[in-house]
């Protein structure tokens, strides 16, 4: 293999891994913005289904409450 064909090989090499890079950066992007659209999921799923979260935000608070009640006795 002469040095030009080695030559050639390896610059395609490194257009591939740049590509790749660049691909892997994109996901890591996504990735990084998908926490933030939590709230957006909690926010849907409260609103459809809105009982359960007000029966638990309830006890939560009552529990809360009661604990409270009784270490300032």
């Amino acid at each position: 293999m002469s040095d030009m064909e080695t030559r050639q090989q390896l610059l395609e090499s490194v257009a591939r891994d740049e590509q790749e890079l660049e691909r892997a950066i994109g996901d890591l992007k996504q990735a990084v913005q998908r926490p933030f659209e939590v709230g957006e999921r909690v926010r849907a799923h409260i609103s459809a289904h809105p009982i359960p979260w007000l029966v638990g935000g309830l006890l939560i608070g009552l529990w809360l409450g009661g604990r409270n009640g009784r270490t300032h006795r």
